[in-house]
């Protein structure tokens, strides 16, 4: 039986870091491919992974989505090594940043939204050799337009001019890569985890859990070759809270 190659970034702590590690509990004949900015992070990141996959494994990568080196140095391991890919999931991402206020939002917008353009477009190759073809993008609900513009939206207080205009980017990155790759195939989804309790917020009291956050890029990433193209999800519960059960719920753009 084939395997199924999936690669998360910035995957060795936080949301990625659930994501792998529930893909490798709970999918067979999976590898994912975890990639951290530190090796030596994302090895420590993988040991406590590894008593988990007992029939999918974990691959460890060093990959810098600021890096245009990294990045290539990355997409030459996985040609190497799996000759194509399954699956991208753009998850690495950041809040702030240190320096001025020019500094740190060109650092933000760097990691959030050039990184992501620039890992998908040098993975694309790879991915459309596989049968799968699949990108998904992890986002947040502040990047919808549509909410950021209703007073009754559950985070309109939270006016940020940084991180929620990322977010609002790469929703346009997967529309994008959508209608110039959908025509030969590739499947792009964009996930919203719910305020979750990780390093990207100072690990807030206000979010849910950080396993909760990775059920719905999970649900997407395991739609295999099959299944919704171009959607803006998230769980059907209150995303601010922990995880029960439920389907996908659709966020306006």
């Amino acid at each position: 039986m084939s395997r199924t190659v999936v690669l998360v970034t910035g995957a060795n702590q936080g949301l990625g870091f659930e994501v792998v590690k529930k893909l490798v509990a709970e999918q067979e004949n999976y590898t994912v491919i975890l990639c951290s900015r530190d090796l030596k992070r994302g090895k420590e990141a993988a040991a406590q992974i590894t008593n988990l996959a007992k029939n999918s494994e974990v691959d460890v990568l060093q990959l810098d989505v600021t890096s245009d080196a990294s990045i290539a140095a990355a997409v030459t391991a996985v040609e190497q090594k799996y000759g194509e890919l399954d699956v991208l999931f753009n998850n690495a991402g950041i809040a702030r940043a240190s320096g001025s206020e020019r500094e740190a939002m060109l650092k933000v917008y760097e990691v959030n939204v050039v990184g992501v353009v620039l890992v998908t477009k040098a993975f694309l190759p790879l991915v459309m050799k596989s049968k799968t073809k699949r990108l998904v993008i992890m986002s947040s609900d502040v990047g919808s337009i549509s909410w950021a513009t209703n007073p009754d939206y559950r985070y309109f207080f939270y006016q940020d001019t940084t991180y929620k205009p990322t977010k609002a980017a790469v929703n346009m990155v997967g529309a994008v890569m959508s209608n110039l790759h959908g025509k030969d195939g590739l499947k792009v989804n964009i996930v919203n985890p719910g305020l979750r309790t990780t390093n990207l917020n100072n690990y807030t009291k206000d979010g849910g859990s950080a396993e909760g956050g990775a059920f719905e890029a999970c649900r997407m990433i395991t739609l295999g070759s099959e299944g919704d193209v171009l959607t803006y999800t998230e769980d059907s519960r209150d995303p601010a809270g922990p995880y029960i059960g439920g389907e996908k719920k659709n966020i306006p753009w």
